[in-house]
């Protein structure tokens, strides 16, 4: 049997039905639960896998950074130097930083594993002969699933059987109308299907799906924000001006012989003065009003940045919408021939559609113009995507 691993979404493009069958050990009646739990064993669940950081992790980062070392450090000259009071002000200037943020950034992640948990997939799948309900995480390449209208693809899948069906892959290619598809072409894990009805087998599951793939590369990017990029330009500022400032108060104390104790407190004093204490405070309390804001329409902020970002924007360049609109055509003029009315154009639309069919131009159209109840339809012809008509 030939590595079911080296099976990926390209090669099931080129390979012919039956041969891959042979390819994935696999056949049209389905798997085995014992086939399918071996497979699931080595492959893994199907899911996009995400790196997890501890959440003691995650609030000792917010001590991390030119500021937070900073206020750091003139906390440790007050403790050095006896001053309590200054001590406890700064610790707690601190810790609720680290607090607010660290809170702010849970709270939004508890909404994402919710929304993950209500938005968990099921497949209509055939094991042992039988077609089951499964969860989506339960697929293995192999697999025989069942895909319909309004169905989610689950995994990357080979169709098999069936006449057409057409899946909308604006998630992933950001393209508005749904494409075609018929027996022999490839289908995507999170198309949606808005026509049609196919059988279909997985070739590829997980993080080895095209939507995994595009997952793990948005993860490995690091960018810093503009925000970001300005707080540090501040802090670096800060500290070469309070370290050479501290360097020439050690010189100057040096030559004069004074007090390393007195020399210290001057130097806490002036550390104090020249960084803002209170910065990271302010910035997360003021990014988590506004991220309570957006919860509010239904936005769920993931890191407090990304606020200050968006904020700063000017102008969205974007080829493609459906990833960042409502991802809904809508009908926005109607330029009647002459000899005709909008109300022509528009009936005659509606009688060249069908709701049923939950065709994304076609809703757009009865949306406008209202289903022609007074009309009987004796033949209908669908769209034909050669001549367009």
């Amino acid at each position: 049997m030939t590595e079911l691993h080296s099976i990926t979404t390209e090669a099931a493009k080129e390979l012919p039905v039956k041969e891959l069958f042979g390819q994935l050990d696999s056949r049209a009646k389905g798997l085995t639960s014992t086939e399918a739990r071996e497979r699931l064993d080595r492959f893994g669940p199907n899911e996009i896998v995400e790196k997890k950081v501890s959440a003691l992790r995650k609030f000792l980062g917010y001590f991390w950074g030119p500021i937070p070392g900073m206020i750091e450090a003139a906390a440790i000259l007050s403790a050095a130097v006896s001053h309590w009071q200054d001590f406890s002000l700064i610790s707690a200037l601190l810790l609720l930083n680290a607090g607010v943020g660290f809170w702010q950034e849970h709270k939004a992640d508890n909404a994402i594993e919710l929304l993950k948990q209500r938005l968990a997939l099921s497949a209509r799948t055939l094991r042992d002969g039988k077609w089951l309900d499964l969860p989506a995480a339960e697929l293995v390449p192999g697999d025989i699933v069942r895909i319909r209208l309004g169905d989610i693809v689950p995994a990357d899948v080979k169709l098999t059987e069936g006449s057409y069906l057409q899946a909308d892959e604006s998630a992933l290619t950001g393209e508005s109308l749904p494409v075609e598809k018929h027996e022999g072409d490839v289908g995507y894990a999170g198309s949606v299907v808005r026509q049609g009805e196919m059988t279909a087998m997985v070739v590829a599951t997980g993080m080895r799906t095209f939507f995994g793939k595009t997952a793990s590369l948005v993860e490995e990017t690091r960018v810093s924000s503009h925000f970001q990029r300005a707080v540090m330009k501040i802090s670096y500022y800060l500290i070469s001006l309070a370290g050479a400032l501290v360097t020439l108060i050690f010189v100057v104390s040096l030559f004069r012989q004074e007090s390393v104790i007195d020399t210290l407190r001057f130097v806490l004093v002036l550390t104090v003065a020249s960084i803002p204490v209170a910065l990271p405070a302010v910035l997360s309390v003021t990014m988590a009003v506004g991220a309570v804001a957006l919860a509010k329409k239904g936005a769920i902020v993931s890191r407090l940045a990304a606020i200050e970002e968006m904020a700063g924007m000017d102008v969205l360049c974007a080829d493609k919408t459906g990833t960042i609109t409502e991802n809904r055509l809508t009908l926005a003029r109607v330029m009647p021939l002459p000899g005709f009315s909008e109300r022509d154009t528009l009936l005659f639309g509606a009688l060249a559609s069908r709701e049923e069919d939950k065709d994304p131009i076609d809703d757009a159209i009865l949306g406008a113009a209202g289903s022609p109840n007074t009309y009987r339809t004796i033949d209908f012809k669908p769209f034909d995507p050669v001549a367009k008509r």
